[in-house]
């Protein structure tokens, strides 16, 4: 697996910042979990979405694992400042988890599979391990969607850039409208994917257009100079495509829309 936003402090930071943003709107969504149970999250990066969880479920049992070391060191030290204890951490593949069978209730991953060669292996590695009758539950989006009023040729040459540089690192950018399919793939019942629209705009909430527009700026912005050196793109092309989205929450007629994608199942 290629992480092609890279393992740095400034992105170990970015990636609290980014789970508070989707914390409400989308993290604990519809969450049903119980005092006293087992969650693991795959690709648990800097402890982010494991710490809103733990802050938010009472007496929850957390485990997190990935394949980057670093990760796991700042995770680490992240949770313990929040004042949780005894969080099972792990270095290691979610294809291949370090856990016995039907060991947790519940599996939890967001923004993760995009990043993956192979996600049905690591989603039946998943399943391994969940209870019978455990839950699963993945967030993924397909960047295609991100779409801005007004247009612009210059940012779909940007996010068309930002979709080959994951096809290059052998991950999927499309994977959102998948995740149903992969969980049926892996035998998992009752399945459900429901996309979640994201729509924003100067006329209707300007802050929340800005504050939109500002989080996908903090990760789409370091793939430019990615998409210049690994793949060969125009620089200035990118630059302004970056600009034109960034003045889309000055712009009076400025909109942005984009699809998530959040599917379950059952074990």
């Amino acid at each position: 697996m290629d992480y092609i936003h890279g393992y740095s402090d400034l992105e170990q930071e970015r990636l609290i910042q980014q789970a508070e943003y989707w914390r409400e709107k989308l993290i604990l969504k519809d969450l049903n979990y119980q005092a006293g149970e087992k969650l693991l999250e795959i690709g648990c990066g800097a402890g982010a979405v494991l710490g809103i969880l733990g802050q938010t479920f009472a007496d929850f049992k957390l485990a997190g694992i990935d394949l980057e070391s670093k990760q796991i060191e700042y995770a680490n030290n992240y949770l313990r400042n929040l004042g949780l204890r005894n969080v099972d951490l792990r270095v290691g593949d979610a294809a291949k988890l370090p856990w016995q069978d039907n060991y947790f209730d519940h599996l939890y991953a967001i923004w993760f599979l995009e990043h993956l060669p192979d996600p049905l292996q690591v989603l039946q590695e998943a399943k391994r391990v969940l209870k019978p009758g455990g839950t699963i539950t993945v967030t993924e989006t397909d960047y295609r969607t991100i779409l801005v009023t007004p247009e612009s040729a210059d940012y779909r040459y940007l996010i068309d850039s930002l979709c080959e540089l994951l096809l290059q690192a052998r991950g999927n950018p499309y994977i959102g409208q998948s995740l149903g399919i992969l969980l049926t793939q892996a035998s998992f019942e009752e399945v459900n994917n429901q996309p979640f629209p994201v729509h924003h705009a100067y006329s209707l909430d300007r802050q929340q257009l800005r504050d939109f527009v500002d989080y996908v700026d903090s990760w789409l912005a370091p793939t430019v100079e990615q998409a210049v050196t690994k793949l060969g793109k125009d620089s200035q092309r990118l630059q302004t495509g970056l600009n034109w989205f960034r003045s889309i929450s000055d712009r009076h007629d400025g909109a942005i829309s984009a699809t998530i994608y959040r599917a379950s199942a059952i074990c």
